[in-house]
């Protein structure tokens, strides 16, 4: 008997969703949950990718709009939250959609030299997908440690 040979370790799997235009991919052993957006209250002085606070599930967690972090601009109101573990923290992904569970991702490499410093804290490693592109997104590092 073979071990492994047929089912893909949950390692491997990843959550993929689309955030300001950007494909994402997040490993499924990160994510918490998706849900609909529920109400943000904002937060005076928070980084302009924070959106605010939203009470999820009993706990205050903070909600980052995953497409202004990606694009650094004002993205519409997002239609999925995504709950990811960020280390010992939970954060909410505000996110366009929620395509699915994805088995592989795109091979991919990490940012080039001129986008290195821009994204490489947020994305693992970037590829292509139908010629979009597509971003491995490293969720320990989506918050700055406080």
């Amino acid at each position: 008997m073979q071990t492994g040979s047929m089912k893909t370790p949950a390692e491997r799997l990843s959550l993929v969703i689309r955030a300001g235009g950007w494909l994402c991919a997040i490993p499924v052993q990160d994510v918490v949950e998706t849900m609909r957006p529920l109400p943000i209250e904002p937060v005076r002085e928070a980084p302009p990718f924070v959106r605010g606070v939203s009470v999820i599930r009993g706990e205050p967690l903070p909600v980052v709009d995953l497409g202004f972090l990606l694009r650094g601009t004002e993205t519409a109101d997002a239609r999925r939250f995504v709950t990811v573990r960020t280390g010992n923290r939970r954060v909410a992904l505000a996110v366009d959609e929620v395509v699915g569970v994805s088995r592989e991702e795109p091979a991919g490499k990490s940012a080039p030299p001129l986008l290195a410093e821009a994204i490489a804290v947020h994305v693992e490693r970037l590829a292509a997908l139908d010629a979009q592109a597509f971003a491995v997104l490293n969720t320990a590092r989506l918050l700055p440690v406080t």
